[in-house]
């Protein structure tokens, strides 16, 4: 089989894109508790349902930064958050290196059914290397 320039340029394309749809972003937010009236921070995949699929790291009070948290079979850290319980600014993966940013993107409720909670959706960690 003999490649030219052209099928190079396009394989290496095709390499790339795939390997950019491959990555993820986490989003964050609250967990509203009806049973213990306690919100917690949580984090999920960002695109899929969060009700589910959320994590929960820490009471609402304490930060969220600094807790190892799984998605999948991947593990990640936020990091950067201001004050005692401020957002995060930045997400880390599972050696310690930074992969990522995070930004607010205002209050969206989620609501769950059929359970003992809903969601608000604080901010999104988009994936820009590794993981």
């Amino acid at each position: 089989m003999q490649l030219n320039v052209g099928s190079l340029v396009f394989l290496g394309i095709a390499a790339f894109s795939s390997l950019a749809s491959a990555q993820q972003a986490v989003a964050f937010g609250q967990q509203l508790q009806n049973n213990d009236q306690t919100n917690h921070w949580v984090t999920w995949v960002e695109g899929q349902h969060a009700c589910p699929g959320m994590q929960v790291l820490d009471v609402l009070t304490k930060s969220p930064c600094g807790k190892t948290f799984s998605l999948g079979e991947v593990e990640y850290t936020l990091t950067g958050c201001s004050g005692d319980n401020g957002p995060p600014t930045a997400i880390l993966d599972s050696g310690g290196l930074q992969i990522g940013g995070c930004k607010t993107t205002g209050n969206h409720k989620i609501n769950c059914h059929h359970g003992l909670h809903d969601i608000i959706k604080h901010g999104v960690c988009e994936i820009v290397d590794g993981a």
